[in-house]
């Protein structure tokens, strides 16, 4: 009788986690994304993504994250802009999210074995500069020991909009 008990409860425990994380896993994000000049002098274009967020920024990146976890969310976010034939992990790049992260980084800078990669490419990114995003994930891809994945290029303005209607609810 134990015995049945202790699988129905492991049952219910596996199939909950599983129907919460499968559920997280396919909900997307809704976001609204606007064409914005890239420079100041009105010359390129860049898209600018906010998040309708029903959680706070700093609910979701709270300043006692790990390094593996700044990790994944650099990598997830730069999937929005970088070519590349597999790619796991989609969170929007905000604005709200860089200058949070670039926050934790700076605040944990002695913690993180890499802060000074992740500085650097969130301080570019925060200047709205991806104009070597491409290089910015390989970066961490290489931190991460990735081999499947690596970025060969930038989407161009429409490759990222489809990109993003393909992975987040658009407003």
């Amino acid at each position: 009788m134990k015995k049945i008990l202790l699988i129905a409860i492991t049952v219910c425990i596996i199939g909950g986690a599983s129907g919460y994380f499968g559920y997280k896993a396919y909900t997307k994000p809704t976001v609204s994304i606007k064409e914005v000049s890239a420079n100041s002098d009105g010359t390129g274009t860049l898209l600018e993504i906010k998040e309708i967020s029903k959680q706070p920024v700093e609910d979701e990146l709270p300043m006692e994250m790990t390094e593996e976890q700044i990790q994944n969310t650099i990598h997830a976010m730069s999937h929005q802009k970088v070519k590349a034939k597999d790619k796991w992990g989609f969170i929007p790049l905000t604005d709200e999210r860089i200058n949070r992260l670039l926050d934790i980084v700076k605040e944990n800078e002695e913690t993180y074995k890499d802060s000074d990669i992740y500085i650097a490419i969130l301080t570019r990114w925060k200047a709205h500069d991806f104009s070597r995003i491409d290089k910015d994930h390989n970066s961490i891809w290489k931190i991460q020991k990735g081999n499947i994945g690596k970025a060969k290029g930038i989407l161009s303005l429409d490759e990222e909009k489809a990109f993003i209607r393909e992975h987040f609810e658009v407003e």
